[in-house]
């Protein structure tokens, strides 16, 4: 497959463009979720509308709006009430419908990630509250997705908020992964490790999860806010999905693609540089597709994620001439990677002339963790603004 410019960034627009897709939040609800006259079913379990006198709608994580308007499509006015906690920037103008159909029946409360702030004690709080007291006769469906352990918190007594920053901050500093940060989580807060089934009870709880964490370990995802007996637990969607739907689209556009791993996992630099020895290795029209999500140890003072990390080792170790070798697709699924206004960057056969020809030297950049002023120089980040989805992360490598 000859490289040209042009049909190469078409063909990374593709790509993207049906990986996101194929894990809309508010597509996969809808597709898990039926309602009849009578009854919610969910995956096959039933829940009559005669048995419950209210329906409280908790919805939390980057995807929560989404998945919230899609739960409310389908139950529509038996909602008594509803919170959605998201991040800074993921609700507004797309929560107005919402706040015109429920009035002063919705709580929507934007908060930080990935360190909590005070918006996240206040989220944690609404919460408690709106569960606590709760019969048999109230029904609780939640929509989990991946940001809620930093978006809501409720810390046990004795633990305040800047000690769960701190905590939170000296993890992401040390590179440790989601299950490690989400094991510490959860035993610092009341509603993590199933505690939010347990403030319920005995009401039941249907809870819709989008996974964001390799093998989608339901005691993980969002630090685990209804991994107990009391609640049925729907996996809506997750990264093999997103993963599948960028093999078929490779295929579609005329490349021989295969998954590598769902499991990609590890410092995001090394992986970086993997995957470009593996795709320099190929037959030209050969796409290699992971799925996971790195890590990045912060030794520099820079701006950058993991997946814009990624890529910039990955255009180091290519160190291909122009017009040859490999492109690598590195996106958050989220469109947020980091804390960066990018969901991810490309290393393309050409970056490494054109930082040359702007006086970038990559491995400075690398070193200061700064990926991300390296490739907005290049106008190689991606920008998808927040995606209302997050199934981690997806790496498509492609031997041009």
């Amino acid at each position: 497959m000859a490289y040209d410019p042009v049909t190469l960034r078409t063909h990374i627009q593709k790509l993207i463009t049906a990986t996101l897709d194929a894990v809309d939040p508010a597509k996969a609800v809808r597709s898990h979720l039926q309602r009849t006259a009578h009854t919610l079913r969910a995956d096959g379990v039933d829940f009559f509308f005669s048995t419950f006198d209210q329906i409280v709608l908790v919805a939390v994580g980057k995807a929560a709006l989404p998945m919230a308007a899609s739960v409310c499509d389908v139950v529509g006015d038996r909602i008594s009430a509803l919170i959605i906690v998201t991040k800074y920037g993921h609700a507004g103008e797309a929560a107005r419908p919402l706040k015109e159909r429920y009035g002063g029946r919705i709580a929507i409360v934007e908060s930080a990630h990935p360190v909590p702030d005070q918006n996240s004690i206040r989220a944690g709080e609404l919460v408690n509250a709106a569960l606590i007291g709760l019969d048999e006769r109230s029904l609780v469906i939640t929509c989990i997705s991946g940001g809620a352990s930093a978006l809501m918190i409720a810390p046990h007594a004795g633990i305040n908020l800047g000690t769960m920053q701190a905590i939170n901050d000296a993890l992401l500093k040390c590179g440790a992964d989601i299950r490690e940060m989400n094991i510490v989580r959860m035993r610092l807060d009341r509603l993590k490790g199933g505690g939010l089934a347990r403030v319920a009870a005995p009401a039941p709880v249907l809870s819709l999860i989008l996974s964001d964490v390799i093998g989608d370990p339901l005691d993980v995802i969002a630090s685990g806010l209804t991994n107990d007996r009391r609640a049925h637990n729907v996996l809506v969607a997750n990264n093999t999905k997103a993963c599948e739907a960028a093999l078929a689209a490779a295929r579609d556009l005329g490349y021989r693609p295969r998954i590598v791993t769902t499991e990609l996992r590890g410092e995001a630099s090394e992986r970086g540089r993997e995957i470009a020895q593996a795709i320099r290795q190929q037959q030209p029209g050969t796409c290699l597709i992971y799925g996971g999500e790195t890590t990045v140890t912060i030794h520099g003072s820079g701006k950058g994620g993991r997946n814009q990390e990624l890529a910039l080792a990955a255009a180091m170790e290519s160190g291909q001439a122009d017009h040859a070798g490999a492109a690598i697709i590195a996106l958050g699924t989220d469109g947020t990677d980091g804390p960066t206004d990018a969901a991810g960057a490309l290393a393309l056969p050409d970056t490494l002339s054109r930082a040359a020809g702007k006086g970038l030297d990559p491995r400075e950049y690398l070193a200061n963790n700064d990926s991300y002023h390296f490739f907005d120089t290049l106008g190689d980040l991606i920008m998808t603004g927040p995606t209302g989805t997050n199934v981690a992360d997806v790496v498509i490598a492609l031997r041009v």
